[in-house]
């Protein structure tokens, strides 16, 4: 079987990350795994993709008709058997382009609870709508995405969770790990480290913690802020360290592969989010840290919980947020069994070898279909009438 995943970029990301975990399963189920981005540039997660079997290709775009025409022309000289769209923009145009070169089995995935509003909402529920009479199949990655999709957007999906690489064998090392690491990094060993993993965007919201640790500091905790991720806003959250006098208590790490041991490494986890999906990083969080601590946001509310498996705090608390970690910080809350209850949550719901085999289980039933019905064949058309075909939407 031949599968194309479309993607925004080849990057140290959610949906990559997944794919980079599971490709011996891939493999061992014969499916040929592409990864297309969305950009002209391919993504700085482009070698490790390649080294573990991945055909990595990119499509540039430069506007809706030239995005449409360059779409077209790649999936008419390249065939999948199954296609399977991660990225948001534009995504109604890879699927016409998909259409009209006679790809029918398309797969949509919905990673994030996006909160559009007005027109810009109304236009979203038009192009899944269209997609979906076009015969897309529609996937969330977690129930918080599926009640999202339906509330906001009209829209019906299939749920299989998002996974991670359990590795227990880890877990059996964690003190020489977190004395190791902490030694590499420059941190002591009497530090109390955070630690937040993922790009730096506002939607992440690192602002939140560098604004953290010097209360935190004048409560009487040695902080260290094990900042992992790179992105847009690196250069102005370093600017921001600075300004606020706290650049030597941060640790930029950039992108790292290490992430289980980084999260040994820290004494909480810290998810200031305004939004996400089902966070993969998070789900490391809780199961090789255990101990973590998220905005009241959409899908990360429904993912904790409260002060069973972790502790929700809206960002608007900001005293609650310095109450909690210093308390955690001086070891006046026993938190134990929270992370072991994080970690048993995680087992039980997010393992990279159910999911993906679900998810295999659904490329194969599809093509199956595809091949026994011969449903909905499409005839290529030619580049020139793709404007026709196209005008309103």
């Amino acid at each position: 079987m031949k599968a194309l995943h479309i993607l925004h970029g080849i990057e140290y990301s959610g949906a990559e990350i997944m794919l980079y975990q599971a490709s011996d399963i891939f493999h061992e189920n014969n499916i040929q795994t592409t990864l297309l981005a969305c950009e002209k540039k391919t993504g700085q997660f482009e070698q490790p993709m390649r080294e573990k079997g991945y055909i990595v290709d990119s499509v540039g775009t430069d506007g809706k008709l030239a995005t449409l025409k360059n779409f077209y022309n790649y999936f008419k000289k390249n065939k999948f058997d199954i296609v399977h769209i991660h990225a948001e923009d534009m995504y109604l145009w890879r699927v016409i382009a998909l259409k009209l070169t006679g790809h029918n089995n398309i797969i949509r995935s919905f990673h994030n609870c996006w909160k559009f509003t007005g027109p810009l909402r109304a236009k979203r529920i038009l192009h899944r709508r269209i997609a979906s009479i076009l015969g897309v199949k529609n996937h969330a990655i977690g129930t918080a995405v599926e009640a999202n999709e339906r509330d906001t957007f009209r829209n019906k999906t299939f749920i299989i969770n998002n996974w991670i690489q359990l590795k227990p064998e880890i877990q059996e090392r964690k003190q020489e790990i977190r004395q190791q690491k902490r030694q590499e990094l420059g941190i002591d060993a009497d530090s109390f480290v955070i630690i937040s993993i993922g790009g730096c965007s506002n939607v992440k919201n690192h602002e939140f913690i560098l604004n953290l640790i010097e209360p935190l500091s004048e409560k009487g905790l040695k902080v260290t802020y094990l900042h992992v991720g790179t992105g847009k806003d690196e250069e102005a959250e370093k600017v921001s360290s600075k300004a606020l006098g706290v650049d030597s208590k941060v640790v930029f790490t950039g992108n790292r592969k290490d992430i289980p041991e980084l999260l040994i490494c820290a004494d909480i986890y810290l998810m200031p989010s305004l939004f996400e999906g089902l966070s993969i990083a998070l789900l490391e969080a809780m199961y090789y840290n255990g101990l973590v601590v998220v905005n009241d946001a959409p899908g990360l509310t429904n993912m904790i919980d409260k002060e069973r498996t972790g502790y929700v705090i809206d960002v608007k608390e900001k005293d609650r947020y310095l109450d909690v970690i210093a308390r955690v910080g001086k070891g006046q809350i026993d938190v134990s069994q929270m992370r072991s209850n994080a970690r048993a949550f995680v087992e039980e719901n997010f393992s990279m070898d159910v999911n993906v085999r679900k998810l295999i289980a659904f490329y194969k039933q599809n093509t199956q279909l595809d091949r026994k019905e011969n449903k909905d064949q499409i005839v290529p058309v030619t580049e020139d009438r793709l404007s026709e075909l196209t005008s309103g939407i």
